[in-house]
């Protein structure tokens, strides 16, 4: 039997804290991507880059936004009131039959006009059969070969003890692989941070959680593998945060004026002239030079494989770097967030986490979130030859294969 533990942002130094279990068996610190949690999942369960399966942030830019029909109320979308904008988020949730984890966000900090610009990279949940149909990936491959399997919690709205409460449907007897999707922990990391209490003792929590739900197993199977993984780690934000219009006002200009999504730690900006482009250009320099943060070129886009459609994704992309985070962006205005994420992934407190009561393979200094898919399929018997992966097996094995 297999047990599959995936922990949103968790990271690798705060687990040999406060995880006593997963600290007492094998362990890597796991590198992930450059980007948010949606561009991990995706990397995870498909054993591809983010340029292959083309999911990076949450939004994108095309023309299937589900905020289109803002363009059909006369003068709505050039009203900028946050009460409205708030109002005309709820009610697009609602009209959308985007069923994906994060579902269709509100851009809060956004002006209206430019909401019909952005549609959202992934429609359904990482698990339906509509999910990036052209790539196999772990639930399909899962089916395809009807492997007995439970998804635990997977879903959206994550509240903290869902795993908990739906660990009842599990069939110790009968299910070959278990998947328990805990998500809590990236928001009680986001919440409190490294340092907060709350944190370290939800960690525990879990970490009893993965030991009990181990030894159920092991009760009923004379051979249980465990794998315990995150997407990414986290960092304590230093204030105060950036709010990029204190970097255009000098300039006389406004950030509003230019099709834009300011993320977290990241600017993302489409053109529509040169003027544009050299008006931002310059602004991001300035801020290049006060040591904020760099443009993500044609080397880092090689480097961390994120080789994609610019007129998509962004044609200039400044990463603002740890530990700092924009104020003011489509997520709010980030008063209450105390620790962040989709930081440069050789930042060792940006490491996650890869553990397994089977060895690891010795000569791997880091797992990757390309060795989970190819792991998995190694301990249930499915052979790989008929797929293409990034990543390799690393579980039970002296050297990755």
């Amino acid at each position: 039997m297999v047990l599959l533990y995936f922990m949103d942002g968790v990271k690798y130094d705060m687990m040999k804290k406060y995880m006593p279990f997963l600290a007492s068996i094998n362990s890597k610190p796991l590198m992930s991507d450059f980007g948010y949690s949606c561009a991990c999942h995706s990397t995870m369960y498909t054993s591809r880059y983010i340029e292959e399966h083309k999911t990076w942030f949450i939004w994108k830019r095309g023309e299937n936004s589900p905020y289109k029909w803002l363009n059909y109320v006369p003068g709505l979308k050039y009203i900028n009131f946050l009460p409205l904008k708030l109002v005309l988020g709820k009610i697009t949730r609602k009209l959308s039959r985007n069923s994906s984890y994060p579902g269709v966000p509100c851009l809060v900090n956004l002006p209206l006009k430019y909401w019909p610009l952005f549609e959202t990279c992934d429609n359904v949940m990482w698990d339906d059969p509509d999910w990036k149909k052209e790539i196999p990936n772990m639930f399909t491959i899962l089916k395809k070969n009807k492997i007995p399997h439970q998804v635990i919690a997977l879903h959206r709205g994550t509240q903290a003890d869902d795993a908990f409460r739906e660990e009842k449907e599990v069939d110790y007897k009968k299910d070959e692989i278990v998947y328990f999707f805990i998500g809590y922990t990236d928001n009680i990391m986001h919440a409190h941070g490294e340092n907060g209490k709350e944190a370290q003792e939800y960690l525990t929590k879990v970490d009893g959680f993965i030991k009990e739900t181990y030894e159920k197993a092991k009760r009923v199977h004379d051979d249980v593998t465990v794998i315990a993984f995150s997407d990414h780690g986290h960092i304590d934000i230093v204030e105060p945060k950036i709010d990029i219009n204190t970097y255009f006002k000098p300039e006389g200009l406004k950030v509003n004026n230019y099709i834009h999504l300011i993320e977290a730690n990241y600017a993302r900006f489409w053109f529509r002239n040169d003027k544009e482009r050299k008006d931002v250009r310059r602004v991001i320099k300035k801020m290049q030079k006060e040591g904020l943060g760099f443009v993500l070129d044609e080397k880092y886009q090689k480097q961390y494989h994120l080789q994609v459609d610019p007129k998509e994704h962004g044609e200039l992309i400044f990463y603002l770097a740890a530990p700092k985070e924009f104020t003011k962006t489509i997520w709010g205005f980030g008063h209450s967030v105390k620790s962040g994420h989709g930081y440069e992934p050789t930042i060792p407190k940006h490491y996650g986490i890869f553990c397994s009561n089977k060895p690891l393979a010795e000569e791997r200094e880091f797992a990757y979130l390309t060795d989970v898919l190819p792991s998995v399929m190694e301990q249930i018997g499915i052979s790989r030859d008929a797929y293409t992966f990034r990543g390799k097996n690393i579980v039970n094995t002296t050297t990755a294969n």
